[in-house]
């Protein structure tokens, strides 16, 4: 029968992807269980939530299957804890300083920064496979919302090619940068981190013209290479459609939750379910993310002479399509014309509408359901109270 150091010893082979390093090594095999042919192994996984979770785990499938009386094996995945985390990076720098010693031009691996995880408790995006359905809005208003309530919120603007964030909350460039070579997020007047493209460029009307490649390369870097802090909530918004940048969101930063914006058009909803289906399947591969719900926006307008409820883009569909998606509605947001203004005096902060707090009230019930708090913080006290 096979013993627990030969699976330690097939182990070895098993490298991570993303730091280039054994996972025997980087102390990610925290136990190993063998009983008649059939092994279970217990991975930490250095990332809560990781794209390559499936390909360690099949990996280590390979890796042990190889190994003679071996029937079968079960990978279980776990996250390591901060200290877990603070140590592994701590001993991974003290080897490379050594072998920088001896050899010159030695580097860091890649994935490395990755150790150190950001002190973000969530991560959540906001999507929509149609564009001009405001998804900018719900993104700028529910960060405003979560930061009343008394949150930390940041907003990381994956748009690359059409920001709008920034505009509505009347930040301008250039982003500030340490002398420790730190990015600094813009903060609006309630202190909602942000960053988009037009913080980046000298000129916010130019165009940004690049391929695929590029723009996933950018998003990475606007949350890997920015100085975030402490954030109860970093809200991402989404471009249009189910391509290239929506799918580096999901598989490049530690996601946990998605929330959709639809319209009640039909035109609408046909192009959103396929965002709702590229999200389910995503979530099926990535165990962490959850889908938080549908937010219906523009459902209606209130008529300003005699408070007439008009549903210009047709009856509400919102909640029929969230049911068939068997997603959680989380409500509709009206159509305002002062939101339009606000948005472009880059005082969205100063919109006041109690509907909308029903939206932020369900997608914080959702979040209490549904998300997990990154191992190692304390938990989120998710109540209606305000918090310290």
């Amino acid at each position: 029968m096979v013993s627990k150091d030969e699976v330690m010893a097939a182990l070895k082979d098993v490298i991570d992807p993303e730091l280039h390093i054994s996972i025997v090594n980087l102390q990610m095999v925290k136990n190993v269980e063998v009983q008649s042919g059939a092994v279970k192994v217990q991975v930490a996984l250095t990332v809560g939530g990781c794209p390559l979770s499936e390909t360690i785990s099949s990996d280590i499938q390979k890796a042990v299957l190889k190994l003679p009386g071996v029937k079968t094996v079960n990978v279980e995945t776990t996250v390591m804890t901060k200290q877990e985390l603070e140590q592994l990076r701590t001993k991974i720098q003290s080897q490379m300083a050594a072998a920088q010693s001896q050899k010159a031009g030695s580097v860091m691996p890649p994935g490395i920064n990755r150790l150190e995880r950001k002190g973000i408790r969530n991560v959540i995006a906001i999507m929509s496979g149609k564009g001009g359905v405001g998804k900018s809005f719900v993104t700028a208003f529910l960060a405003v919302q979560l930061t009343r309530l008394g949150y930390k919120v940041g907003i990381l603007d994956a748009d690359i090619t059409g920001p709008s964030i920034a505009k509505m909350f009347g930040l301008k460039g250039p982003l500030f940068v340490t002398p420790e070579k730190r990015v600094l997020p813009a903060v609006s007047k309630l202190g909602i981190k942000v960053v988009s493209m037009n913080l980046i460029l000298e000129e916010p009307q130019m165009p940004v013209i690049v391929r695929g490649p590029i723009i996933n390369s950018v998003i990475r870097q606007m949350f890997q290479d920015i100085e975030w802090g402490d954030l109860h909530f970093l809200l991402v918004d989404n471009p249009p459609g189910t391509s290239d940048a929506p799918l580096t969101v999901f598989q490049s930063l530690p996601l946990q939750g998605v929330i959709v914006v639809t319209t009640p058009q039909d035109l609408a909803l046909m192009v959103v379910n396929k965002a709702i289906n590229m999200a389910k399947t995503l979530s099926q591969q990535l165990a962490a993310v959850k889908l938080l719900g549908l937010v219906e926006n523009m459902s209606y307008v209130i008529c300003p002479h005699c408070g007439e409820k008009m549903e210009i883009f047709g009856k509400s569909k919102g909640a029929d399509a969230a049911k068939r998606a068997g997603i959680p509605y989380l409500g509709a947001v009206p159509l305002d014309p002062e939101i339009a203004r606000l948005a472009d005096e880059g005082k969205i902060e100063d919109y006041m509408n109690p509907l909308f707090e029903e939206v932020t009230r369900a997608v914080r019930l959702n979040a209490a359901r549904l998300l997990e708090p990154i191992p190692g913080a304390m938990p989120i006290a998710w109540s209606d109270q305000k918090q310290a």
